[in-house]
């Protein structure tokens, strides 16, 4: 069995100092095999931020893989961006900004959706290129065989179901497709503050996308604080715990899974959301 915590949005230099001490304590009290955060570290990728992030994850006694998300890109030193948009990430977090891990169990690799510029005006919107796919094949080509494959991005690939309309990240259809030939079993992400969890396409092989709310800042949008974990057992099937803040202690709202038939003690459903009675149980 492997355990991850998927963290996203911290926003540091936004974030909420009694979360982000509850969430140290959470994790270090019970320590996932792998933290995954999907990106947003920071509120304006000020240098400042970035080391306030970097000594939280350090903190977390676990082994830590992140992905830089439209947040990460600094939007006041232009010539930067342009020229050197992960600079101050490699400088202060990782050398890597599609980074790899696995334990012999599941393979986890990250696929950077952020961009420099864009096309329209609104640069956040991220995208996925034929580029950055071709090298995600060529990663899990070089991890052993056999192990079940998570991605983490920033950007959203899919909506959530039945919610309102939101931008996905540029390529997601490419993305999809790609992904679903590549057997990834899992896709964590963020960006959009919103917890839910939906089958990239109605093809039964295709990946399930774990979208996070925000997990320490500020900046709710209409969620609160959460962030999920994530058991994936001998038969790879995945099973997901929404942890909330309650604006007092981390409580477990729902538990599902992505497969057909739902284990014991899980609520089988297409859509992971924020809903349902909270109980106090760890997982």
């Amino acid at each position: 069995m492997t355990l991850i915590a998927h963290l996203t949005d911290l926003h540091f230099g936004a974030e909420d100092h009694a979360v982000v001490s509850a969430l140290a304590e959470e994790l270090t009290g019970d320590p996932p095999d792998l933290v995954a955060v999907s990106g947003d570290l920071t509120m304006r990728a000020r240098r400042h931020e970035f080391r306030a992030a970097r000594a939280f994850l350090d903190g977390l006694g676990a082994p830590v893989l992140a992905v830089p998300g439209n947040h990460d890109i600094t939007p006041f030193a232009l010539i930067e961006r342009f020229l050197d948009p992960y600079g101050r990430w490699r400088q202060e977090v990782a050398a890597e900004t599609e980074p790899i891990w696995h334990n012999g169990h599941v393979a986890v690799a990250g696929l950077n959706t952020a961009r420099r510029y864009g096309q329209s005006l609104d640069w956040s919107r991220g995208r996925v290129t034929r580029k950055r796919l071709t090298g995600l094949a060529e990663r899990f080509a070089a991890m052993p065989a056999g192990l079940v494959r998570i991605v983490v991005a920033h950007h959203p690939l899919v909506p959530p179901e039945g919610g309102p309309k939101v931008k996905l990240v540029g390529g997601a259809e490419r993305a999809v497709m790609a992904l679903t030939q590549l057997g990834v079993r899992l896709v964590l992400a963020g960006h959009l503050h919103r917890g839910y969890a939906r089958f990239a396409s109605a093809a039964g092989d295709s990946p399930l996308i774990v979208q996070g709310a925000t997990s320490t800042s500020v900046r709710l949008r209409g969620e609160p604080n959460a962030y999920n974990r994530i058991r994936i057992g001998a038969d790879a099937r995945p099973v997901i715990s929404i942890r909330v803040w309650d604006g007092r202690a981390w409580t477990t709202r729902t538990r599902e899974t992505g497969v057909a038939e739902a284990p014991a003690g899980t609520v089988q459903t297409r859509e992971l959301g924020l809903h349902g009675p909270a109980d106090r149980s760890r997982h």
